[in-house]
């Protein structure tokens, strides 16, 4: 009786072990397959953020490159700057010197007026006495040559030699006079040749001052131009400031990267 209840206890505990043994099984298979789509789950995480490392890596690597050519166009727009600012300062001290020199030609030419119209005056003037003393001397050589016709109608009875010298006489005395006139008249054309010539040199003079003043007109919109060109550069200058700026702050977080550029870790490929 013993016996049998043993074996009776024995055939009733199989099926509750099997069972417990089923249900862990199940359990274990249940938990694997979720540890298994757990895993499947962080694998694609895993992916995802490799992929966004490598985007950010490329973006990271353009943003380098960007900052390496626009520190280089930097570095040109300011050599280019430091040219312009010592071209602007050459063409300032040349604009003073031109001013300075157009201030004194416009005092020499101011004088050089004057001087003109009292020398134009002058040769008027001069002109009118000479005309002036040829007509009195036409006129003194015609009353003299009346004169001496009367004479010599009047004074016919006297010898013959005593009227060849009184003739002679005066034909010496008035060619002395023509003679003198003329060289008074050779004199003052020279003279007014002078004048001339002396006025052309001023017309040449003034010719090259009006040059000089063309080039200082010309040198001054050469100012202004690179004057216009300078603020360009600087425009540019701080538009490209801006832009290393902005290509260093990152799309996503919006955080500034220029220190940490060289330091962000790259992704290996065999991974």
């Amino acid at each position: 009786m013993e016996t049998k209840i043993i074996g009776d206890n024995n055939s009733l505990s199989v099926p509750e072990n099997y069972n417990l043994f089923i249900s862990l099984i199940n359990e274990y298979v249940a938990e694997k397959m979720r540890d298994e789509q757990r895993i499947v789950i962080l694998k694609r995480r895993i992916e995802d953020l490799r992929s966004q490392l490598e985007a950010t890596n490329v973006e990271i690597e353009n943003a380098k490159r960007a900052r390496e050519t626009t520190q280089q166009e930097l570095k040109g727009c300011e050599v280019e700057l430091s040219m312009n600012k010592a071209s602007v300062q050459t063409l300032e001290i040349r604009i003073s010197v031109l001013q300075s020199e157009i201030a004194t030609t416009a005092s020499e030419l101011e004088s050089l007026k004057c001087e003109e119209n009292f020398s134009s005056d002058q040769i008027i003037n001069h002109l009118f006495a000479l005309n002036k003393k040829i007509r009195k001397f036409q006129e003194e050589l015609y009353m003299k040559n009346v004169g001496f016709l009367k004479n010599a109608t009047e004074e016919s009875h006297q010898p013959e030699e005593d009227n060849n010298k009184n003739s002679s006489l005066s034909v010496e005395e008035r060619l002395i006079r023509v003679i003198t006139e003329i060289t008074h008249g050779e004199e003052d054309c020279m003279t007014e040749e002078q004048i001339l010539r002396e006025d052309r040199e001023t017309k040449i003079y003034l010719e090259q001052r009006r040059a000089a003043m063309l080039m200082m007109v010309k040198g001054q919109t050469e100012l202004e131009a690179a004057v216009k060109l300078n603020s360009g550069f600087e425009l540019t200058y701080d538009h490209i400031s801006e832009e290393l700026l902005k290509s260093c702050i990152c799309p996503q977080c919006f955080k500034d990267n220029t220190d940490a550029l060289d330091n962000i870790p790259q992704v290996n490929e065999t991974d």
